[in-house]
């Protein structure tokens, strides 16, 4: 349903602004539409396109005259998706090796409990930021303080949300993640009143903090395969794009699950693009 309802704003935006020819085209399609321009013989591609909030995957029969055709559903043997991408991994590896330095999962005083959650995974949830800047929020997190084994961390807490570095916070977390997929280890710099916090994390720990993740993402691939009524043996070409195509725990647990297929790194970001501008020009004509 909120697949359609998001179609439906978006087809009315084309129409405001004047487009009468409206239609629309699965993202993982569109990169198979673009990998097809490269093969030479008739293969079973799957398609992975792993991006910031979505993971989608199409088992589609590429070859030389299908770039030619217009109608392509019989080629296209499955079609499936789960909301799993980069956002997610920021808020895990935020809220495993960041939190802990502002009070996530630290006692209280009595040591009874531990202090309360859901600030903190307001913090670490991108979309969920705005909501600690509410005078509510600010009441709590003081309490909260009050009540700590170890206030000074909670007073982390409070200092980044007292100057509105949220998303500044989350920006770090994600260049982090970005950095560790291609070196051993990095360091997170979190300015604050009355410090300079340094974090560091391994390429190690962000695959122990994504890896349920992960998992997920393997598991509707291989739901995709079935789908189509093959076995994983049966993939001839795996297609990555997607920007978190790139995260190594990713990528090594795909290639893993469908260990014949022959890997192929499309653009991470212009794929998509590329694939909806050739699909434009078979149902419309090309442009004038």
């Amino acid at each position: 349903a909120a697949d359609h309802a998001a179609q439906g704003e978006l087809e009315a935006a084309a129409r405001a602004r004047g487009f009468k020819h409206i239609a629309f085209q699965f993202e993982p399609i569109a990169a198979a539409l673009d990998y097809e321009q490269t093969v030479e013989r008739e293969e079973l591609a799957l398609i992975v396109d792993i991006g910031g909030g979505t993971s989608d995957f199409s088992i589609v029969r590429v070859s030389p005259d299908g770039a030619r055709r217009a109608d392509r559903k019989d080629d296209v043997l499955a079609n499936t998706g789960v909301h799993v991408g980069g956002t997610d991994f920021d808020r895990l590896l935020s809220i495993a090796r960041v939190m802990p330095e502002l009070g996530y999962g630290t006692p209280t005083k009595d040591g009874k409990r531990n202090l309360p959650v859901s600030y903190f995974n307001d913090l670490a949830t991108w979309q969920r930021i705005n909501q600690l800047y509410s005078n509510k929020a600010n009441v709590d997190l003081r309490q909260i303080r009050q009540e700590a084994a170890q206030p000074h961390l909670v007073e982390r807490m409070i200092d980044i949300v007292r100057h509105r570095q949220g998303h500044a916070l989350a920006g770090l977390v994600e260049r982090a993640k970005i950095d560790l997929t291609e070196q051993a280890e990095t360091v997170i710099d979190l300015p604050l009143t009355e410090e300079k916090l340094g974090i560091a994390l391994t390429a190690g720990q962000v695959d122990a903090a994504i890896a349920a993740a992960v998992q997920r993402i393997v598991d509707k691939m291989a739901e995709t395969v079935r789908a189509a009524g093959l076995v994983p043996a049966q993939i001839e070409t795996l297609f990555l794009t997607g920007g978190s195509s790139g995260v190594p725990a990713v990528r090594a647990a795909i290639l893993k699950a469908v260990p014949r297929a022959q890997a192929v790194q499309g653009d991470a970001f212009g794929s998509v693009a590329t694939g909806l501008a050739l699909d434009a020009e078979r149902r419309f004509g090309p442009s004038r």
